[in-house]
Parts: C-alpha cells; sequence; structure tokens
C-alpha cells in the first residue's frame, strides 16, 4: 500500500483527524472548491458585505418613498371627496410612478373562492423598482376586515405568478374603524404597511 493509500485510509477511518485540520485551517476548503467552481463564482465576506450593503440601501430608498407618497397622498386625499374611487386610485398610481415604481395592474379571476370565499375577480396594483416587487391596495377608505382580504390577494398573486413579494402595502387617505391604531397595529401583525397622511407626520420609519 503506498502513503498516500494508507494516509487516505487513516483519514476515513478516523474522520475527527480531518475535522480538526478543516476547522484549524479553513482556507483549505476555500481552495479545493476553487478546483470545482470557477473563482468568481465564490463569494467572498467582501461580496457578502456588498449585497447587506445593498439590501439596507433599498429598505432605505422604500422607507423614503413611502414618507414621499404619504406626503403627496395628504393633498390627494383632501380631494378625493370630489373624485370617484377610480380616479383616486389612478391619482395614486401617478404618485407612485412619480417616485420611480413601475405600476402593474393585476387582474385575476379567482375560480376557487380563496379571496372573497366565491368566485371573484380580483384586482391588485403590483409595483416594481430595482427588482423589489410590492403588492399595493389603493382604497379611498380602509376597514379592519380590509386587511386579510388584502394578505389573501396578495397570497393568490404569489400562487398565480409565482413571484415573491417582497412588501405589502396598503394606500389609503383615511382608516374608517373606531380605533385606527387598533388597525394599524393588525396590520404590523400580518405584514401589512399602511400609507396614510399621518405617516409623513409620526416618527422616521
Amino acid at each position: 500500500m503506498s502513503l498516500v493509500e494508507e494516509i487516505r485510509r487513516v483519514l476515513i477511518e478516523n474522520p475527527d483527524i480531518l475535522v480538526d485540520v478543516l476547522v484549524s485551517r479553513p482556507e483549505i476548503v476555500y481552495k479545493a472548491l476553487a478546483k470545482l467552481v470557477p473563482w468568481q463564482n465564490l463569494a467572498t465576506k467582501q461580496d457578502v458585505g456588498e449585497l447587506r450593503k445593498e439590501v439596507e440601501v433599498t429598505k432605505e430608498e422604500l422607507k423614503r418613498d413611502i414618507r414621499q407618497i404619504s406626503v403627496k397622498l395628504d393633498a390627494l386625499g383632501a380631494r378625493w371627496g370630489v373624485l370617484g374611487e377610480d380616479a383616486f386610485r389612478e391619482g395614486v398610481r401617478e404618485l407612485l410612478r412619480e417616485v420611480g415604481y413601475k405600476v402593474e395592474r393585476w387582474l385575476y379571476y379567482d375560480a376557487d373562492g380563496h379571496v372573497y370565499g366565491y368566485p371573484s375577480e380580483v384586482e391588485l396594483d403590483i409595483v416594481i423598482k430595482d427588482g423589489v416587487v410590492i403588492a399595493v391596495e389603493i382604497t379611498s377608505s380602509l376597514k379592519r376586515g380590509d386587511l386579510y382580504i388584502v394578505k389573501r390577494k396578495t397570497e393568490l398573486y404569489t400562487k398565480a405568478s409565482g413571484r415573491l413579494v417582497n412588501a405589502v402595502l396598503i394606500i389609503t387617505p383615511y382608516i374608517n374603524d373606531k380605533n385606527p391604531n387598533y388597525v394599524k397595529v393588525m396590520a404590523e401583525r400580518i405584514g401589512i404597511k399602511l400609507v396614510t397622511p399621518e405617516e409623513a407626520a409620526e416618527k422616521p420609519l
């Protein structure tokens, strides 16, 4: 038996030795991977750090955009009473376009009744910016029961389109509830961000 074969046999029979070596010399693993995978496909610590920075920038941009929409929504909300519901929605869509989002109106026939409990046509606005996909419900007045409807719409969209939704927003000038703060808490618990005119006056996101 050659020396190489003997070393291989010892390592196979005593894997703890190999573990000790890899713990003390982790670069061995990286060198081995480099032989199997092109070096440019291996993520370095710097790559991971840059990716983390990009994610943080994306979050900050989204917060800034929400604040900007909230400020403009205040003015639009003051006029929505003299506008139709459709006109209000189109006004908000225009606000989204102004801050750099591509707006898609998603229409889908929910044959299984996932959203309302019976077959119906479902509508949801999908906005996209820099690869970030956001489901948006635009309504001139929000009731607490609407939160779960929007959640089910988003679930249906994800299932039907195969797209991952990064965030869910409800944009409205008015929360029609005796306890608006409770509605905000409910929304947060189920992963929905409410965008209202008051958003601009509240503490930073």
